[in-house]
């Protein structure tokens, strides 16, 4: 049986990573989209099992502690993130195209303990700069300054690890379309 590949999608916040796994989803029904785990609270539009599992902290602390994350970090004011290893390699060892979304922080873990031959890692990079991935932040969920002073470090801060990744992908404001099609090209070659 053919070897999947798994495909991880990461960058700094607002850069459109979810618009962009929207897009994949809804184009290419065959292809696997498994959700990481959070404990924090849903935002208007987000489907429980499909965007992410929504779980309680203790829930959260109890499959780490059953090592069954392949990464895990408390970022954003305390709420917990963590992709489930098993969804990811069951995925890959099934032949298919496993797509899944990471923060930076995310992917510096997992590409310590994934082989590299499951995977493919593509940086989103904005065309813009991080003034203008901070209001996209401000207009997706209401924000403290203070919030989004620490969010625009951390987009700083994860600009500067690009080189780690395989592909880099430029995200401009209003061309989802076309970083939709950059990524296919990607995945497809």
């Amino acid at each position: 049986m053919k070897q999947g590949k798994i495909f991880f999608i990461s960058g700094p916040s607002g850069v459109g990573k979810g618009t962009v796994i929207t897009a994949l989803r809804e184009k290419h029904k065959n292809w696997v989209f498994p959700p990481s785990c959070t404990t924090r609270e849903s935002r208007p539009g987000e489907i429980e099992g499909e965007t992410y599992f929504f779980i309680s902290k203790e829930e959260f602390l109890k499959r780490v502690g059953r090592d069954e994350f392949l990464e895990h970090a408390e970022v954003h004011g305390g709420n917990l993130y963590g992709t489930l290893k098993k969804p990811l390699v069951t995925g890959v060892e099934q032949g298919k195209i496993v797509i899944r979304e990471f923060d930076v922080q995310g992917f510096l873990q997992v590409r310590e303990k994934l082989p590299k031959e499951y995977y493919t890692s593509i940086f989103l990079k904005p065309a813009e700069g991080v003034e203008v991935l901070g209001e996209r932040i401000r207009h997706r969920a209401p924000i403290t300054d203070e919030e989004l002073v620490r969010r625009m470090e951390s987009m700083k801060n994860e600009l500067k690890l690009e080189h780690l990744y395989d592909y880099t992908v430029i995200s401009r404001q209003g061309a989802i379309r076309q970083m939709v099609e950059d990524i296919e090209h990607i995945i497809v070659s």
